[in-house]
């Protein structure tokens, strides 16, 4: 129970902390999901030692269950923040992102994991999966706040955003695929893929989570207009929205992540309060709220002693996962993308890797009992919230300049 109380101080202390100070934060090459891993790893077993991870009894499995809640509200505060007007124009990028955009990054996150440790290629192949998607957390904390909005085009952060809120549900097929057939052998584990993966796993949690959002909105309209209801918080209600999602779609054997999504793109799409949402700034809220925490968590279950058993090899292929995963991704992309060649960099390189691949990670290990799943992907998650921590603010800013500037020489 101490062990529990200290955690959950540590974990408070980092939201109130970095809530003081966002201001100076604004201004430095910091972000608030770096400095959360930082303070874990220095309360850590590795540091002062405050946190014990060894006295929580499976501290994987509540650090993915913590990702799990964490990623169902980050996605259903990305969903609230689209501007369903804005959709149907964005489709082009957002589908080819979404589609040819997601095999191609799980080919070469595969591929470099397959070259850099040997392993088998089903299992290249789930850990490529578990490092693909967006992370919708992290890039929240760069395509939100007052500095991302006054430099960053809308359509360049509902991209980003609408990207990451769904290719994190998305990637539960690619995960899944390789893992089934891994623990029920091809025949199997296609079968039922087929069978159960795609119906029930995906097409069920859209169902579940679109008539969960739908109705919610659709009652909350109704109570407005008849009186009913006196007064009501829209971030309470969502994240109440999204818990009830991810219970959902989890009891059915569905994909919550996705459901939590759904719910949020049907809520947002037919409820009143647009103005009201927009005040409230859902996605900073939950931000602050939820994820910090979990980077805290992880900072403290980081595999230090398996990393340095596998030796350089590890540094460099995280560093290869984020110079090609989505680099290469976009190149090959952007032609038929038909967005601005700096909006493709940008792209290319903010494509964050964080709590969605915290989650899937330790999915796989949970259901392959291989360690070699948790040691790859922290180290990709770790250099992503690193170097993508260091270069958001500079990132926009410049982004920023090269607009500006490409617009004073078209002006002369």
């Amino acid at each position: 129970m101490q062990q529990l109380y200290l955690t959950m101080a540590l974990a408070a202390f980092t939201v109130v902390g970095l809530g003081l100070t966002s201001g100076l934060l604004q201004k430095l090459p910091l972000s608030r999901p770096l400095l959360a891993l930082a303070i874990g790893v220095a309360a850590g077993p590795v540091g002062l030692g405050w946190m014990r991870p060894e006295d929580w009894g499976d501290p994987h499995l509540i650090l993915k269950e913590a990702a799990r809640v964490t990623l169902a509200i980050s996605v259903m505060g990305v969903a609230l923040r689209i501007p369903a007007q804005d959709l149907s124009r964005l489709r082009r990028p957002l589908l080819l992102l979404l589609g040819p955009g997601l095999l191609l990054m799980w080919a070469v996150s595969s591929g470099l994991a397959w070259l850099a440790f040997g392993l088998a290629p089903l299992m290249a192949l789930a850990v490529g999966a578990a490092i693909t998607p967006t992370d919708p957390v992290v890039a929240a904390s760069i395509v939100t706040g007052k500095v991302a909005k006054s430099s960053l085009p809308r359509d360049t952060r509902t991209i980003l955003s609408t990207e990451s809120g769904a290719n994190d549900g998305l990637a539960y097929l690619l995960v899944l695929l390789p893992l089934l057939l891994l623990t029920e052998g091809t025949e199997a584990g296609l079968g039922r893929f087929l069978s159960h993966t795609i119906p029930v796993g995906v097409l069920l949690a859209v169902a579940i989570g679109a008539a969960l959002g739908g109705v919610t909105a659709i009652i909350l309209r109704v109570g407005d207009r008849r009186g009913w209801v006196a007064e009501s918080s829209i971030l309470g209600m969502t994240v109440a929205l999204s818990l009830l999602a991810v219970s959902a779609a989890h009891a059915v054997g569905s994909d919550g992540i996705l459901a939590s999504f759904a719910a949020g793109i049907a809520f947002n799409a037919l409820v009143d309060r647009k103005a009201e949402m927009e005040d409230e700034n859902v996605q900073e809220a939950v931000s602050k709220l939820f994820t910090l925490p979990v980077f805290v968590l992880t900072g403290a279950l980081l595999p230090w002693s398996a990393w340095g058993a596998q030796g350089w090899t590890l540094g460099l292929f995280a560093l290869a996962v984020l110079a090609l995963r989505r680099p290469l991704t976009l190149l090959v992309l952007a032609p038929f993308m038909r967005v601005k060649r700096r909006d493709a960099v940008f792209f290319g390189w903010f494509g964050p890797v964080g709590v969605a691949a915290i989650y899937y990670a330790l999915h796989a290990q949970e259901m392959l009992h291989d360690p070699r799943t948790w040691t790859i992907t922290s180290a990709a998650v770790t250099a992503s919230v690193l170097l993508h921590g260091v270069t958001a603010s500079p990132g926009v800013f410049l982004y920023a300049r090269v607009a500006n500037e490409k617009g004073k020489s078209r002006g002369g």
